[in-house]
């Protein structure tokens, strides 16, 4: 029996019309509001837009930051619960938000009700954002909503495979990457991209921001190329690099089988490479992290 689930990975554009914080705060609501409109008219089961979508633009400070966020946790509830009902269409929803007075880059998960299911707090913060005060999250959850299991990772944290394989063996079938990486060569990029999926045997959706429709795309630019990538790495639909919306059909009862991978014929290859996991071996994984000196480019020959 078929699992069909149409998801949207929504490219915002990169640039906020404003001249202050919250002027860009209001308009970027506002634009995400008509483009997240636009995927559930298009049919989409599941959108997602790109990473902390609510103050791009928007210049951060320790002191500014508090009171520009206090209400963007219940003005995302306010603004995109009743598109969610209106479109019978699941979100994600990334913000930078005041959480019990402390600054989180978190993606909320409503179900096609218009309910909160839920939040993912990024783990792996960077230390621009640790300057103005945003504090890490400590956990992967796993969300069912339009009949899938989803799991979500913020920029960064795509910088280290073990995030996805944790939302992997906590049992996501989908995998959405919002974030704010700019284009550091298409093959690097590529292979993020793609990663996830063929590592975990799931379907990963990055969602990026795209550049001026008027502009052409260049390296340090915003990455665009929100895409939803199959298992075996195939890009099922791509976004490119200016504002637009992909979007694709597929069925989560057709998981990416394997030839002659650990045994004659053809067998699901996820179940088979998580059966062959040696967590006895991992403890490397887990020792407590001392963190290093950085170190400048200038010197990288010093870096040991």
């Amino acid at each position: 029996m078929k699992r069909p689930l149409t998801i949207a990975a929504v490219q915002l554009p990169s640039v906020a019309p404003g001249r202050t914080n919250a002027a860009r705060q209001r308009a970027n609501f506002a634009l995400a509001e008509t483009w997240l409109n636009e995927a559930g008219r298009r049919g989409a089961d599941i959108a997602c837009i790109g990473e902390t979508f609510n103050v791009l633009g928007a210049r951060l400070t320790r002191r500014t930051t508090p009171p520009l966020v206090r209400r963007a946790l219940a003005e995302a509830v306010r603004r995109f619960a009743p598109i969610a009902r209106r479109h019978r269409m699941a979100l994600v929803v990334p913000i930078l938000a005041l959480v019990d007075g402390v600054v989180r880059n978190l993606a909320v998960v409503f179900d096609r009700r218009g309910r909160v299911l839920g939040r993912y707090t990024k783990v792996h913060t960077i230390e621009n954002e640790e300057a103005y005060g945003t504090v890490p999250g400590d956990a992967w959850p796993v969300f069912k909503v339009a009949g899938a299991r989803i799991g979500i990772q913020i920029c960064h944290d795509n910088s280290f495979p073990e995030s996805a394989r944790c939302l992997a063996l906590n049992g996501a079938e989908v995998i959405f990457w919002p974030h704010v990486m700019s284009g550091w060569g298409d093959v690097f990029m590529d292979i993020l991209l793609r990663a996830p999926a063929v590592h975990n045997g799931v379907h990963h959706v990055p969602v990026c921001f795209g550049c001026p429709p008027d502009r052409a795309w260049m390296p340090g630019m915003l990455l665009g190329r929100s895409s939803i990538i199959a298992p075996d790495s195939t890009i099922l639909a791509d976004a490119g690099r200016h504002p637009g919306i992909a979007l694709t059909t597929i069925d989560l009862a057709s998981p990416r089988v394997a030839t002659q991978f650990t045994r004659p014929g053809d067998w699901v290859w996820r179940i088979d490479m998580l059966n062959d996991r040696r967590p006895d071996t991992y403890a490397p994984f887990t020792r407590p992290n001392v963190p290093r000196q950085p170190v400048r480019a200038s010197q990288a020959h010093l870096a040991r």
